[in-house]
């Protein structure tokens, strides 16, 4: 059969072409097709929700502990962040983080969460974050020593994670 497919190509090549359909643009939306069931979303979409749901928690949990509110949060698929805090006090994470160990996620929040206080890396910054996370200078090394592997494996760590 695939014999047979091949030579229709070589035969009517403007009928059965070589390259495969175009996909629709990324966060583009489907359109169902009536009788048929809806596509499935893709897996990193499906990590992204679920990663998105546990850094809330622990957003939800940390700024509760600390004393201190809020925006929103966003979860992000940064290429070289991790995370950032804006002027309006809103909170982004990448969502691979939900893949990295508890400890390194909460720090992560929490050096976030300090920023509401202060908008800076100054002395004053790493004080609050010391104050919270005492061991923070281990944690950060442990995420720099393992981004890359946090990056390129956030989905099937991701895959790992009861729902």
């Amino acid at each position: 059969m695939r014999r047979f497919i091949e030579e229709l190509g070589r035969d009517l090549p403007g009928v059965f072409s070589r390259r495969p359909p175009a996909s629709p643009p990324s966060g583009a939306p489907s359109v169902p097709i009536p009788g048929l069931p809806a596509p499935a979303p893709s897996a990193s979409t499906v990590d992204r929700e679920r990663a998105g749901i546990l850094i809330r928690a622990r957003v939800e949990q940390l700024a509760a502990v600390l004393g201190l509110e809020y925006g929103r949060v966003f979860i992000k698929d940064q290429r070289t962040l991790w995370a950032s805090c804006s002027g309006k006090k809103n909170l982004n994470f990448n969502w691979r983080l939900a893949a990295a160990p508890a400890e390194i996620l909460d720090y992560v929040v929490i050096h976030e969460l300090c920023h509401l206080r202060e908008m800076n890396h100054s002395k004053k910054f790493w004080g609050l974050v010391a104050g919270h996370c005492p061991d923070y200078k281990a944690r950060k090394k442990w995420l720099r020593v393992n981004a890359m592997t946090l990056k390129s494996g956030g989905a099937r760590v991701m895959a790992a994670i009861p729902v």
